[in-house]
This record gives structure tokens, sequence and C-alpha cells, in this order.
């Protein structure tokens, strides 16, 4: 199904060159062709002259020459002429290929296989996770024994509560980090890096999954699914022109600067 999207994404993409090409004719944006006519000329010469012979030795020398510029000519006046058709061939065409993207494509079918593509990792985290509950819950319950048990109270001889050395053995976890950066027995360096990978994408398994879809034909990149939209949505195809004309700056109401001397 992807790799039929992928074929349709291209063909799309085709069309739409197509039009723009097509509409420049139309705007009058790209100058008109203009086909040699040199042996024409010349063969025009020729017949005004009235001398038979050497018409009849011209047309048989240069046949292929006077053929080449007769179809170079037609072809330049019917691309004007059929511009205007072909531009509406083009966004028909363009309709079509959108209708049959948005029938082929099932999203559902396609989220399902990305699931059972993802399931192995998902439960291989499931794994990990369940043990790292496990030894994260113990952690703390250790460390909450010890505080309690250890746990000093200080008094002045008035009555006054005084403060106390820090007891903690785990410190506050930052936000978007997986653990705290102070866990006792743990090496400051350590948690740093574990975070640091917390917070990344493994890019030697990316490129890895990379490749298997391209092997499986599933390039990477966004594809575009294209609706035909309503009939009765008269709106032009959207088709950018890479290179529009240059459109020339707006004229000042106020004309040119006028200077006005006054003498005294």
């Amino acid at each position: 199904m992807l790799q039929q999207l992928q074929t349709r994404n291209q063909q799309y993409q085709r069309a739409i060159d197509a039009l723009v090409a097509a509409r420049r004719v139309v705007n009058g944006w790209d100058p008109k062709p203009e086909p040699e006519l040199i042996w024409s000329v010349r063969r025009e010469v020729l017949v005004a002259m009235d001398d038979q012979d050497v018409l009849a030795r011209f047309d048989r020398d240069h046949a292929q020459d006077l053929a080449a510029e007769q179809a170079a000519r037609h072809a330049a006046t019917q691309q004007a002429l059929e511009a205007p058709a072909r531009v509406k061939a083009l966004e028909q065409c363009i309709k079509d290929l959108a209708a049959e993207m948005a029938g082929d494509v099932d999203e559902s079918f396609i989220h399902k296989e990305m699931k059972r593509l993802f399931e192995p990792s998902a439960q291989r985290m499931l794994t990990a996770a369940q043990a790292f509950v496990q030894a994260w819950r113990e952690m703390r319950t250790v460390e909450s024994s010890l505080k309690s048990a250890f746990r000093l109270t200080h008094y002045s001889v008035q009555g006054d509560r005084r403060s106390g050395y820090e007891m903690s053995l785990i410190g506050k976890a930052n936000d978007g980090d997986l653990l705290p950066n102070l866990i006792e027995g743990v090496a400051y360096d350590d948690l740093v890096d574990l975070n640091r990978q917390f917070r990344r994408g493994d890019d030697v398994l990316s490129r890895q999954i990379n490749q298997q879809l391209t092997e499986a034909g599933i390039s990477a990149g966004t594809l575009r699914v294209y609706h035909p939209g309503a009939a009765s949505d008269d709106r032009p195809i959207y088709a950018p022109d890479p290179n529009p004309p240059r459109k020339r700056p707006p004229e000042s109401p106020f004309g040119g600067a006028t200077v006005v001397t006054i003498q005294t």
C-alpha cells in the first residue's frame, strides 16, 4: 500500500510540474518559442523568382531541413493553441490521481502494522520498566527506613528548633530526567549520562530501522495523500510556480520629488 502511494506521489508531482508549465504558457510568462525559418524563407525567395528548376533542386537538396522547420513551426503553434485545453486536462488528471490516492489508503491498516512492528520493543520496555520500578521502590524504601531510624532533631536550651544535617540519600529529578542527579553510592557522571541517554533517541538503531524499511521498499520521508475536494469547490488546483515572474514595484502616488528654490 505504501509503495503504491509512493508511486502515486511521484505521478502527482509530475502532473503538478506539467500543470505549472502549461499555466506559464497560458499566462504568457514563458517566451514564445521562435522556430528557425532559414530554409523556409529561402524557398519563398525562390518561389518569387519563378525558377522551377532551381526550386525543384532546392526542394530535393533541402527536403529534410524544410520538414524539420515545418515540424518545429507546427509544434510551437500547437503548444500555444493547446495550452488552455492542456491545463484543463491536467487539472482533471490531478483530481483523478487524488481520488485514487484517497481511495487506496487504509490508515487503520497502516496503524495496525505499525503496532505489530512496535509491540516487541514495547514489551522489552515493559519488562525493563518492571525491574526498574522494583529497584526504585527498594531504593526509596531503604532511604526512608534509614532516615527514620537515624533522624536527629535539634533544639536549643531555650526550646527553639534548630536545623540539623541533611540526611537525604536521593535527590530530586529535574524535569525531563529519568533519575535525580544525586543518588548516594552512584557516581554523578553516571547519572548524568543515563539522563542524557534517556532524553535522546538511539541514532544507531534509527539508522538500522530506516535501512530495513528501505530494503522493504518503504523509504523515509513524508508521504502525502491528496483529496479531490468537493465538486462545488471551483478554486484552482494548488500548483505553486517555483520561478514566478517578478512583479514591478508599485509607482509612488506622489511622483518624483520637486526642488523649489526661493530667491531672497
